[in-house]
């Protein structure tokens, strides 16, 4: 009978990081029992995870046939320092990608 209870659980980024991979969501499964039944219950729950944006500001006018500076602006969310990343650009009149390590 009433009344209803919250249990509330965190996971940390520490917990989930090694299962990610290249991903972009969690499945969390919760599953419980009552004693005086044996009745089993389950549900599960799909979490996107929000992937950082990108920020593009051009740094002068664009003139055809002229080089244009472009400023990248990226947050890395993560509590730990990224590696071996790398940004490429590409677009019309980009013979081939361009690819900038960080």
């Amino acid at each position: 009978p009433p009344p209803e209870e919250t249990v509330t659980m965190t996971v940390t980024y520490a917990e989930y990081q090694p299962h990610v991979g290249d991903q972009d969501a969690l499945k969390l499964t919760v599953a419980g029992a009552v004693q005086e039944t044996g009745q089993v219950l389950a549900k599960e729950l799909r979490v996107r995870l929000h992937t950082p944006e990108l920020t593009l500001t051009l740094l002068g006018p664009a003139v055809v046939g002229q080089e244009v500076s472009i400023q990248v602006v990226f947050q890395n969310p993560l509590p730990e320092p990224l590696s071996g990343a790398s940004l490429r650009m590409e677009g019309a009149g980009i013979a081939c990608p361009k690819p900038v390590s960080l």
